[in-house]
């Protein structure tokens, strides 16, 4: 081979190489293996970020009853979908309409009370001079021509009603509530000091217990202030047309003192609790006796804050719990965080699913006021 030739060779094997080295003109070479392998590492990353967002924990059942993410208002039964305020099957255009939370006392000389048998969800709860007091939480479907005696807010009661982003109708307040009322920046508040063309003074009550309003003027009052639904956390209920298997415990009592202690009894036969007090039947104004699906004690702290006796009532972190449905009990954990809907938590740590209907959240602050319970029909001595 002579020079010339054996130059030119050692010259076309330098540019190969060069060619095999260039990352520019690799990446010109193979982009189109190079793009394809991009877009199935993404398509990857993606399909695994989906499962990880949406596998079932160990712990949950398959049927994903107990999913805290999940809410029944977007699950279908034959065309219904359940209500978030209290998982009763609806139209799906009525399942998530704002719910209104009215402060209604349970003084001796406030009964009988108005609206309060029509309640999807009621709080208990105790304030002071040894008296308990109500927050009764209505559906926007439900009509309820009169609730009251409507009267003042406390601090806890603001707190329950805000995390159900509720229209909260009160008459005035403590000034610890008051305050909390004015850190809540997108509480609907409703005030009957400030817009009392919502609430009516009934003449054939003697003040303070005497104020009352109603579905229609709470729905004028959201129009008016043009207040929006807005969603909140969801309880899990049971799957409708599941089996139900009912228990023996008869009669739920609840020691809150005087004329203020008060029991649930279970019926079989209509799968519902009765309140009674003071041993006769508790009855709405317009004769419906007051019932629930649900009972669920909670066990909470409280404290002193002024010489008037005003309690400030723990609404936050965990604490013991008690939940009857159907005859049963069951014991429980409530938790809740700031701004959230309050949860019943087996003591496991999953979600507990509600019986469909009425709930009663029986607030107490001593363990000794947790239920006694009885086997019977007959009430607890």
């Amino acid at each position: 081979m002579n020079r010339k030739n054996e130059f030119k060779i050692n010259m076309e094997e330098e540019l190969i190489k060069k060619n095999q080295t260039d990352p520019a003109k690799i990446i010109k070479k193979y982009w189109p293996y190079l793009l394809g392998g991009a877009f199935l590492i993404v398509l990857a990353s993606g399909l695994f970020l989906k499962y990880a967002l949406t596998e079932k924990k160990d712990d949950q059942p398959a049927d994903g009853s107990f999913n805290v993410t999940s809410t029944d208002s977007a699950v279908d039964y034959d065309g219904l979908t359940g209500r978030a305020l209290d998982g009763v099957l609806v139209p799906p255009e009525q399942a998530e309409l704002m719910p209104y939370a009215v402060m209604v006392e349970m003084h001796t000389e406030a009964r009988p009370l108005s609206g309060i048998a029509k309640a999807g969800l009621v709080y208990e709860a105790p304030v002071e001079g040894g008296i308990t007091r109500l927050m009764a939480v209505f559906d926007a479907t439900t009509t309820v021509e009169s609730i009251g005696p409507v009267r003042s807010a406390r601090p806890y009661f603001v707190e329950w009603a805000d995390a159900l982003n509720a229209v909260y109708a009160h008459v005035g307040g403590s000034p610890e509530s008051l305050n909390r009322i004015k850190g809540l920046l997108d509480l609907k508040n409703l005030d009957e000091f400030s817009q009392g063309q919502y609430f009516w003074r009934s003449k054939q009550r003697s003040a303070p217990h005497n104020t009352y309003t109603s579905q229609e003027l709470l729905s004028k009052a959201a129009g008016a202030n043009d207040w929006k639904p807005a969603k909140f956390r969801v309880w899990s209920y049971e799957e409708p047309g599941s089996e139900v298997i009912k228990g023996d415990y008869r009669t739920v009592q609840i020691p809150y003192g005087g004329s203020y202690t008060m029991e649930w009894r279970y019926d079989e036969e209509t799968d519902l609790y009765t309140r009674y007090q003071g041993g006769k039947i508790f009855k709405d104004a317009d004769g419906t006796a007051v019932t629930a699906k649900n009972v669920a004690v909670i066990l909470t702290e409280q404290r002193v804050l002024d010489e008037v006796g005003r309690l400030y009532i723990r609404t936050t972190g965990s604490g013991r719990a008690m939940l009857f449905s159907h005859g049963q009990q069951a014991d429980a954990q409530w938790k809740r965080t700031a701004g959230e809907h309050i949860s019943f938590e087996t003591v496991d740590g999953l979600l507990m699913p509600l019986a469909r209907g009425t709930t009663w959240i029986q607030v107490v602050t001593r363990a000794d006021f947790m239920p006694k319970v009885d086997l019977s029909s007959e009430g607890v001595e």
